[in-house]
């Protein structure tokens, strides 16, 4: 989606495809955390949409603020059996939009005192009856000392307060943008302050509607995908809540309604890839590849199509990729042939060489004599295997820089007493020689694997010898 009917209004590029997140959170009033470095315009997008709105709005740096600066001075009343408060002009009383800033930058204390103004809108145990926005933002946490931007001070939420962000964005850095959006800013830095020409307020409205239509029409499919969906988050990435669970429905709906009220053409599964990228908790303190979230996200709509009790449901169920090819190869001839290349594709490109090679022989050796497999498929297999059926020659200077990892394949090998596997497995274990292999662990896992698939998959005869394994001159 690249149409944008907020951030280019601002002066803000780059942000289009994030523009359904933030509506959906404007519309639920679920409260929003931005993840982005210094500089990212963090800020002044939660500033400019609370003008907008034309709320009462505090804003409130978490690495500075004390306690009392949020609810002003305490002071005992009714025979000092309960407290009152002395306002001043930045305490939380009377706002309608909070805003916290850093908020991984605080001490655990003060994250604990935050924690039920951003779940409850409660503070000290009252109702903040005028509050409706709470948003927050933070640096990324620390992956790599060496990075060039590694934040002082800046720790990981506790994870019951990072679970209580429906809605957690990225937001692009200068380096993320395209060359257009990094010229349009450019351009943009003399024109001044821009007002936003739509009525944010009515945009809401059309959202909400939205919503509602979308609960009636379409709540069957949208729960199928998000048990599916929490399911494979557990077992990909980690614990996911039954609160969390409700979350992501709730989030689901409000930013497919965002994404049809900016383009009436968006499709369910548009907004199910733009949903996982911006409401999984964690991804706030620990570092997921997009395709892993991108992989969960497809397999979950795929299993929505696919019956319960179905074999490629339970294929698609399995989160180890080497035990999901196994699963896959062992019942090729009852999966759908697109199903079946597309889930060894994306498990295969998962697993690291040298295993990937190893599986990769298996899966050739398992599927050459089924007619129906794609060729293109294939070929990408076949290119993935080559150098086990051309060995190449290496010199004995060459094996003398991995003697011990040549030893000990030469050990694995003198266990087989199979000749039916016996050269193809050579073939293989020698193919990364010299430099393939960084221990001995990997040589064992890829003897093991392959040995064990290929008595489980009786991959008996071998219809064309592949050739010795490689000479030492």
């Amino acid at each position: 989606m690249n149409k944008s009917i907020i951030s280019e209004e601002l002066g803000l590029y780059g942000w289009n495809s994030l523009e359904p997140v933030i509506l959906a959170a404007l519309a639920t009033k679920l409260p929003l955390l931005l993840i982005g470095k210094h500089g990212s315009a963090k800020s002044f997008v939660l500033e400019r949409m609370a003008e907008a709105l034309h709320l009462e709005y505090r804003f409130y740096n978490a690495s500075l603020i004390n306690y009392d600066d949020l609810v002003g001075i305490p002071i005992p009343i009714n025979n000092n059996t309960e407290l009152s408060y002395i306002s001043n002009k930045s305490s939380i009383w009377d706002a309608e939009v909070v805003f916290i800033d850093e908020i991984n930058r605080t001490k655990l204390e003060l994250q604990n005192k935050l924690f039920p103004i951003i779940y409850d809108k409660r503070i000290q145990g009252i109702d903040l009856t005028k509050l409706k926005y709470r948003w927050c933002a933070m640096n990324p946490i620390n992956f790599d000392e060496d990075d060039d931007n590694y934040y002082l001070g800046v720790s990981p939420l506790d994870p019951a307060l990072a679970d209580r962000f429906p809605f957690i964005v990225n937001v692009p850095s200068w380096e993320e943008l395209d060359n257009n959006d990094k010229l349009n800013m450019l351009k943009d830095t003399f024109s001044g302050k821009h007002n936003l020409t739509i009525d944010i307020n009515e945009v809401i409205k059309k959202v909400e509607e939205k919503i509602d239509e979308i609960k009636e029409e379409e709540i069957d499919s949208i729960n199928t995908y998000i048990i599916n969906l929490v399911d494979l988050l557990n077992n990909v990435i980690g614990y996911i809540s039954a609160r969390r669970a409700t979350m992501l429905l709730e989030t689901l709906i409000s930013i497919y309604a965002s994404m049809l009220i900016i383009d009436s053409k968006t499709k369910l599964k548009d907004a199910c890839i733009l949903h996982i990228l911006n409401t999984i908790p964690t991804t706030i303190n620990k570092k997921i590849d997009k395709s892993v979230l991108l992989n969960i996200c497809n397999q979950a709509i795929e299993l929505s199509n696919l019956s319960s009790e179905s074999i490629e449901k339970k294929m698609l169920l399995i989160s180890d990729d080497t035990e999901r090819i196994r699963f896959a190869l062992k019942h090729k001839n009852d999966i759908d042939v697109k199903l079946l290349t597309d889930t060894l594709s994306k498990s295969l490109s998962n697993v690291n060489n040298p295993l990937r090679r190893g599986l990769s022989l298996i899966t050739y050796l398992a599927l050459r004599d089924k007619n129906d497999i794609y060729p293109s498929f294939m070929e990408i297999i076949v290119k993935e295997i080559k150098d086990v059926f051309n060995p190449i020659e290496i010199t004995s200077m060459e094996v003398f820089s991995k003697a011990k990892i040549y030893n000990h394949i030469v050990v694995l090998m003198s266990r087989v007493q199979e000749e039916k596997y016996a050269k193809y497995l050579s073939n293989l274990l020698n193919s990364f020689l010299p430099d393939g292999y960084s221990s001995n662990d990997e040589v064992d896992k890829l003897y093991n694997t392959f040995i064990s698939m290929y008595e489980e998959l009786k991959l008996w005869v071998c219809l064309k010898i592949c050739q010795v394994h490689p000479k030492v001159v």
